[in-house]
């Protein structure tokens, strides 16, 4: 196994990780949405805002988040507006996975 095919595994593995501790953390914050701002401070140094940002876009995209403008609360991806704009909840598709009803190969819970 080379080089680039051991950093490739790192990461996948890390994505999966990753993933797991954001939707665990947005989880345990409450059932009222969280400012993207304070997640990516409490999840600091663990999770670098790139890191954040991935998994963000992988786990509002699958359905187990939901993301949303803080002032007029529609709803939005990160590609529709800055980080700083957005917050987040547990979507009930997430809340299943945290419960063990379904599983993503992407998501360590």
């Amino acid at each position: 196994m080379d080089n680039s095919e051991i950093k490739k595994r790192i990461k996948q593995n890390r994505f999966a990780a990753n993933n797991g501790m954001v939707l665990r953390t947005v989880n345990m914050l409450g059932e009222k949405y969280t400012d993207l701002e304070d997640l990516r401070y409490g999840l600091e140094p663990s999770m670098s805002e790139s890191e954040l940002t991935d998994c963000l876009n992988y786990l509002a995209r699958s359905g187990y988040v939901e993301l949303r403008d803080i002032r007029s609360h529609e709803v939005k991806h990160l590609s529709d507006a800055d980080f700083e704009q957005l917050e987040v909840v547990v979507a009930p598709k997430g809340v299943q996975l945290l419960y063990g009803r379904n599983s993503d190969p992407c998501i360590d819970v």
